[in-house]
């Protein structure tokens, strides 16, 4: 079947979007010009501890999320009863930096240890949590210099800290003193990749460049120049690294750094593909999905699709018969895996950038359906559930 492609992405006005885009996210990300503090342009949604909470990182706070119901989590103490405030209100689990500080999370919590969270805020600084009880145990935050959007990786007593100017250093996770850093022109906005039976750390930058480095000593082993910004996490499937560039390509390597195909996309790749066995989804800001078959030899298309009408960063969710996507045009879309057919539409009141998370009763018991739960840029809808099967709303979590 062949693919019309909308006037709207002729080669002139193409050209001009990837240009409006690029803009858009560094503004977003605080690299502009302006100092003032500006809210954050995605959130990070991930399940944290034993019962499987939504930790929702946003803005200027970290929140536990009921995945049941979307209501905040409650606060409760060693003996599990609900902490009260002054008003004998209950408490629910909830950091934010009081005073004039300026503090935006993208980044989802690190678990340094089984009763410290390290959160790292946009700002150049980390704060250290006392899990239990949700307070923040070093006032302000310990200074790390640079601006952080991608989430750090933790690997024993080394934390990975992807900086968006420049750099990813490791830092001592007790301490936060630098041990070695890894110098890149343009910075690096997705987390690196650690293989640690590899013996390596893949670091994507927006230098064109993909590195990999030593865990321990961060000494360089090979580089890769990719024709285009780097701006998500590779993955790591069948022994080979996936990823997508700016240069409008999706690249199958090796561990030592060959390239060895590439698939051509009509427009950018931020997000990471989803690889399941020998099929590979990904999605461009175009709002274009593509459905691939990894041959061993090269990637075969088995159809592509201009779902939406603008860009869609998250990596597609993949079900056994059904793909969801969502949008910067504000829909989440299911659409069939076999053609990419439209199956259910569903409008949201802001953009979606985020990540979508995936609820199932195997990992919640008390769930009695899948659920999938959606981020959006609108303060009424930051979190919205809605069922996997036909997409019906289930609650909404909002500010």
């Amino acid at each position: 079947m062949t693919v019309r492609r909308s006037h709207l992405f002729s080669r002139a006005s193409s050209a001009r979007f990837r240009l409006f885009f690029l803009v858009l996210a560094l503004l977003l990300v605080g690299v502009g010009c302006s100092g003032l503090p500006l809210e954050a342009s995605w959130a990070s949604v991930s399940l944290y501890g034993d019962t499987n909470q939504i930790m929702f990182a946003y803005a200027n706070q970290v929140s536990l999320i009921d995945p049941i119901d979307g209501s905040p989590s409650e606060l409760r103490d060693s003996d599990g009863d609900v902490r009260l405030d002054d008003q004998g209100n209950a408490r629910t689990w909830r950091v934010q930096v009081e005073g004039g500080t300026a503090t935006t999370f993208y980044t989802r919590p690190v678990q340094a240890d089984a009763e410290t969270l390290l959160l790292t805020a946009h700002e150049h600084r980390i704060l250290e949590v006392d899990a239990a009880s949700a307070r923040i145990l070093n006032g302000e935050g310990t200074d790390i210099a640079k601006r952080v959007v991608a989430s750090p990786v933790l690997n024993g007593n080394l934390l990975y800290v992807p900086f968006s100017d420049t750099t990813l250093a490791a830092l001592d996770k007790d301490t936060l003193d630098p041990v070695w850093t890894l110098s890149t022109e343009r910075g690096v906005w997705a987390s690196p990749l650690l293989l640690e039976a590899e013996g390596l750390l893949v670091v994507p930058s927006m230098d064109h460049l993909l590195y990999a480095v030593n865990p321990e000593t961060g000494a360089e082993i090979w580089r890769l120049d990719l024709g285009g910004a780097v701006a998500s996490t590779p993955v790591f499937a069948n022994g080979y690294l996936y990823v997508g560039s700016f240069g409008r390509k999706l690249f199958k390597i090796s561990l030592n750094g060959e390239i060895m195909y590439e698939f051509a996309t009509k427009e950018w790749l931020w997000g990471p593909p989803a690889v399941l066995e020998n099929q590979i989804y990904v999605a461009d800001l175009g709002g274009y999905v593509y459905a691939l078959t990894d041959t061993g030899q090269s990637f075969t298309e088995l159809w592509s699709r201009q779902v939406a009408q603008r860009g869609i960063r998250p990596t597609p969710l993949v079900l056994e018969d059904t793909l969801v996507v969502g949008s910067r045009d504000r829909f989440v879309y299911w659409i069939s895996r076999e053609t990419g057919e439209e199956q259910v539409k569903r409008e949201m009141r802001g953009e979606v950038l985020a990540d979508l998370l995936l609820l199932d009763p195997s990992q919640l018991p008390s769930l009695s359906e899948s659920m999938v739960v959606v981020s959006t840029l609108a303060r009424e809808e930051l979190l919205v559930a809605f069922t996997l099967d036909d997409g019906e709303r289930r609650w909404v979590y909002g500010q």
